[in-house]
């Protein structure tokens, strides 16, 4: 008897179970390409932006640029801050005296304005709704640490003191880093710098991407947990030697006492 074209039921079956297997044995395995390809692109701006910020400082008499800015009355450009409305559309608002319509510091050394809103933003951080605290805030994901803003690229510290949840450990100091949304990123203002209790981002596999004082870019792994959700430290966890030798919180009162400008240098 001849056998009617087609499978029969139960060859479809059979064929149905081997391509689930095979995608629940790729799917995984695709998932965490696409996500070291989205770290490594974060990196890669990340890069870019602290050459940008050195060559900057070349250009500046050695001074890096700021997160904040003395506004449009300043002929200086390190007091001026790094982003501006090339990462958004005119209307943002950030916490510092900045001209809606001007652009940012660093536009110049990154390709001009245009490159902004690509360099600034993470590909591995989601989209959010802004001041929702959650995702990214749709114009920028890296932040300075405020405490060296304007300071003498010579001056910057090599090295930084923190505790992860094991003890302080010494690791190179970090001056541009991703924020947790929540601390202060995607919150409320718009803060381009990284102070207080704001935290180091942990959406790269419970790793933050960090920018460290000699040019590199590196990451820390979150191993503390607040509400469930893995946590990096805030900004005044970190101590480093200032140029006096006096070991400071990257986050002091001294600094929130002029405005941080120049703080780091005066030491």
């Amino acid at each position: 008897m001849r056998r009617p074209n087609g499978f029969t039921l139960v060859e479809l079956l059979v064929v149905i179970a081997v391509i689930a297997i095979l995608m629940s044995l790729t799917v995984p395995q695709i998932g965490a390409a696409i996500g070291k390809a989205r770290d490594t692109g974060c990196k890669v701006n990340m890069s870019q932006i602290l050459k940008a910020g050195s060559v900057f400082s070349a250009d500046n008499n050695k001074l890096m640029p700021s997160a904040w800015s003395r506004g449009s009355d300043s002929t200086n450009e390190w007091q001026m801050c790094f982003v501006g409305r090339e990462v958004g559309d005119g209307n943002i608002t950030f916490s510092s005296d900045w001209p809606k319509n001007k652009l940012g510091s660093l536009a110049a050394y990154i390709g001009g304005g245009s490159a902004g809103r690509r360099l600034y933003r993470c590909p591995g951080l989601k989209p959010g709704v802004l001041r929702s605290g959650t995702g990214s805030n749709g114009y920028f994901d890296y932040v300075m640490f405020e405490v060296f803003a304007g300071v003498k690229q010579t001056r910057m510290p090599s090295r930084a003191r923190v505790n992860f949840g094991a003890g302080m450990e010494d690791v190179p100091c970090p001056w541009l880093t991703e924020e947790d949304p929540a601390e202060y990123l995607n919150a409320g203002f718009m803060q381009p710098f990284h102070l207080n209790t704001d935290r180091m981002g942990a959406w790269h596999n419970r790793r933050a991407n960090v920018g460290t004082a000699d040019g590199a870019v590196i990451s820390f792994e979150a191993r503390t947990r607040t509400g469930g959700v893995w946590k990096n430290p805030r900004a005044l966890d970190w101590r480093a030697r200032t140029p006096s030798g006096k070991e400071e919180s990257l986050y002091s009162t001294e600094v929130r006492a002029v405005d941080g400008w120049g703080w780091w240098n005066n030491q």
